[in-house]
């Protein structure tokens, strides 16, 4: 059983590109978002900063996590920074369990546990 997934990218200010993403991030869904980010990212050469907005990230698995390390290394390796927004505390867990936190956030697990409670 798959939900939909939407991503839609929007340029609110000049350098910053908002990728909102609402839905499952999951096997069948996965592959949209890399290619959206792909694809938006080589028309877009005055984009420094693209930031996920990932509060509508229903459920995030394996496919979704692989989804986002893709991202990274399409927007990281075009020179320019990926910030995730607005994450769940599920997408937080996940990203720590599996080693990836810091990698995709550039925060230190630490604080983001503190700031949490």
């Amino acid at each position: 059983m798959s939900s939909a997934l939407t991503c839609t990218w929007t340029l609110p200010r000049a350098g910053t590109a908002h990728v909102v993403i609402v839905g499952e991030l999951e096997y069948a869904t996965a592959a949209m978002l890399p290619r959206l980010v792909g694809d938006r990212l080589a028309d877009a050469p005055g984009v420094e900063d693209v930031r996920l907005d990932c509060d509508g990230i229903e459920f995030c698995d394996s496919s979704g996590l692989s989804a986002l390390l893709r991202v990274h290394t399409v927007v990281t390796g075009a020179g320019r920074r990926l910030h995730l927004d607005n994450r769940r505390p599920a997408l937080d867990r996940l990203l720590a369990l599996t080693g990836t936190f810091t990698y995709l956030t550039g925060e230190a697990l630490a604080s983001r546990a503190r700031a949490d409670s």
